[in-house]
């Protein structure tokens, strides 16, 4: 009683020790992960109001990674995380359509998209998927397992699978009507449909003579800073900024094997090729983490290395021979034996789960004459498939092997647990074919601990001298034997420019504050090693009119236009035929093909508007021009107007329009539409930085 009563008159005392504790506790982790208090929490992301939680991206993320990898697939993760984050921001700019209209699915509409007659398509690739003929069987089977013999604990496994469907199959049914909505809402009237017959109807065909904008020399035709920005002011709208944006210079050099390394690993595997070729099977080999062995029993068609083809069929056994060294790898083949043999067999295949009773009565039935697709329906079949090739030449021999290529013509139980079992009919096999037993043996060379070494010191020496980033310039590196490469990065770039598993060095670059130069980085997969300069940030606006690439697009616009002028100038009027007019450019007569809908005119490029603006319009036999084009001054004469052949219809051009204009367009740029008014907020960088 004595301590509590100590511990009352305390009371004060100790409320602010822990909240000063606490305080520190918070304050310390805000400081140090940049995620609690007042920073971005457990979000990942925000798009417009609505947060996207790192608990769920996390597990959407590791879902698309095990797919990945199931398909044998590589992918630097930053990419992919950035792709599952954008497919989930797509998901909440939809969802958030999708409830502000109220669109809903009935009990009725979903239970005929799983399990009607007219099942979603999605549904029966589903049932499919899991060795089922139909979703109806599936279902049956989930929540009916005793009916199959099937175990409570798988049941209940195949019952989430369902349950998990059935949303993904609601969502899907909401995301169609809104399509349907949306598509249905923006559709051609009799104007836009007769606008688009009218404008795609007649195809120009002229002859024309050009004098190219670039014959003239740009000296004669100086650009001041003020008709730049004047000329920037025009199209200021195309340079906007949506999200801060960083310009930055690298140099990203591969670790690789020297010259060295690889004579040094050419004198192990030329020693290897020579134990190979002294000792019986792959005993040289065998249990040295250094090498890469895959052995195979082939036939010669199976072989698509045309150079491993030719070795192995034209050797006897127990030739080695070193292959190729392509990507650091050297390859050597060894040939182990050669035989005549059955390669390929024909199988109807039944999978059954439960008791040994409910097996021998399926097989039973089989041996009978009970058909096949009827022996799929029976208690306990959890899938089946008839009439099925299968490749047996580079199967073991073992007792299974045998039990199928010494099978009669009935049904047996190739292999089996106290739980389930696979029947098995032998339908046919192919005739005996020459199948080849040979390895492959790798030896991949990696960069010794000297050669990163000097990579490493090589690249530090360059970088010593260089503070800031205006002076890491394209000679400088060029002269070092360096190759600097230019980039712009915002908080959404998974990579540094096309280098991949470079998120490291993108966190860097938005972190560092203009002229930094980084210390050298490494790649995620320790392939590069890696310098950063950050040249400039550009905020949220419009780019800069100084900019670089933007100055030199501006200027040679500016130039074009007063080339343009001049030549127009000097051509107009001074001729009555096309001819007349290739004299005076000095140029030849050429003839091509314009439609008002196309984008692109033969013989003459793309973005050329002036042309497919006026060309539609001028009448036939009219000479034209001079006209100035994006990359020339066109003098032209219609000599041709060939019409459509067929009469104006309102449903085939409604169809047309709708795809280029209306409903159909809208959709496909549905949610870059979206993004124009719900701000998307990325912070991926702040829980991943490698």
């Amino acid at each position: 009683m004595a301590t509590l009563e100590k511990i009352r008159k305390r009371s004060t005392l100790l409320l602010i020790v822990v909240g000063a504790a606490l305080l520190a506790f918070i304050i310390g982790d805000f400081f140090t992960s940049g995620r609690t208090l007042f920073g971005t929490g457990t979000t990942i992301a925000k798009v417009g109001d609505e947060k996207i939680d790192i608990q769920d991206f996390q597990r959407r993320y590791e879902e698309a990674n095990q797919m990945y990898q199931q398909q044998g697939a590589k992918m630097d993760p930053a990419a992919l995380q950035q792709r599952v984050l954008y497919g989930m921001v797509q998901e909440k700019l939809l969802d958030k359509e999708i409830n502000d209209l109220g669109i809903v699915v009935t009990d009725n509409e979903l239970t005929q998209a799983m399990l009607g007659p007219n099942a979603h398509y999605a549904m029966i690739q589903f049932a499919q998927n899991m060795g089922f003929e139909s979703p109806q069987q599936l279902y049956d089977l989930a929540f009916n397992p005793g009916k199959y013999g099937v175990p409570e604990d798988q049941a209940q496994q195949v019952q989430q699978m369902w349950l998990k469907q059935e949303q993904q199959m609601e969502q899907m049914l909401k995301q169609q009507k809104f399509q349907n909505m949306l598509v249905g809402s923006l559709v051609a009237n009799e104007l836009d449909a007769k606008a688009y017959y009218d404008g795609n109807a007649a195809t120009s065909h002229i002859a024309y003579v050009k004098k190219n904008l670039a014959d003239l020399p740009n000296d004669q035709y100086p650009v001041t800073d003020a008709e730049i920005k004047a000329e920037y002011n025009k199209q200021k709208n195309v340079y906007k900024v949506d999200e801060e944006m960083r310009r930055v210079n690298y140099i990203a050099v591969n670790v690789e094997p020297s010259s060295a390394d690889v004579a040094e690993a050419r004198k192990l595997v030329d020693a290897t090729v020579a134990k190979l070729a002294s000792t019986s099977d792959l005993d040289a080999v065998n249990g040295d983490s250094n090498f890469g062995v895959d052995r195979r029993s082939t036939t010669a068609s199976a072989i698509t290395n045309p150079q491993l083809k030719s070795f192995v069929t034209d050797s006897v056994a127990g030739s080695v021979k070193m292959l190729s060294f392509i990507n650091d790898e050297f390859t050597i083949a060894k040939v182990l034996g050669k035989k005549v043999a059955v390669d390929s067999i024909n199988v109807d295949l039944v999978a059954y789960q439960g008791d040994a009773a409910g097996r021998d009565s399926l097989l039973a039935a089989l041996n009978s004459g009970t058909p096949f697709e009827e022996a799929l329906k029976m208690p306990g079949v959890v899938g089946g498939q008839a009439d099925i090739w299968n490749t047996i030449a580079s199967t073991p021999d073992n007792e299974l092997k045998e039990k199928l290529l010494n099978a009669g013509s009935g049904y047996f139980i190739s292999d089996s647990t106290a739980t389930d079992a696979r029947i098995v009919r032998v339908n046919s096999k192919k005739a005996p074919v020459a199948i080849y037993d040979y390895a492959t043996v790798t030896y991949k060379v990696y960069p010794s601990d000297a050669t990163v070494a000097k990579l490493n010191d090589d690249l530090s020496d360059f970088v010593a001298g260089i503070t800031k980033a205006d002076s890491l310039t394209v000679s400088k590196a060029l002269t070092a034997g360096y190759s600097l490469q230019p980039a712009m990065i915002t908080a959404n770039s998974a990579t540094l420019g096309n280098v991949p598993y470079t998120r490291n060095a993108v966190k860097w670059a938005m972190d560092a504050k203009r002229g930094e130069v980084s210390p050298i980085l490494e790649d995620g997969q320790n392939d590069r090693l890696i310098v950063v300069a950050l040249n400039d940030i550009i905020k949220p606006g419009f780019m800069p009119v100084n900019d670089d690439d933007i100055k030199t697009a501006l200027t040679e616009k500016v130039r074009n236009d007063k080339k343009a002028a001049d030549l127009i100038s000097q051509y107009k009027g001074k001729a009555s035929d096309i001819a007349g007019y290739a004299g005076l450019m000095k140029a030849n007569v050429d003839s091509t093909e314009v439609t008002f809908g196309q984008m692109f005119i033969a013989g003459i490029g793309a973005m050329e508007s002036n042309l497919l603006g006026q060309v539609p319009v001028t009448p036939k036999g009219v000479v034209s021009g001079p006209v100035q084009g994006s990359n020339a001054v066109y003098v032209y004469q219609v000599y041709e107007v060939d019409s459509q052949s067929r009469p104006y219809n309102y449903q085939e051009n409604a169809a047309r329009y709708n795809q280029q204009f209306g409903g159909q367009a809208v959709l496909q740029n549905f949610f870059d539409i979206m993004m124009e008014d719900n701000k998307v907020v990325n912070n991926t960088l702040k829980f991943y930085n490698d």
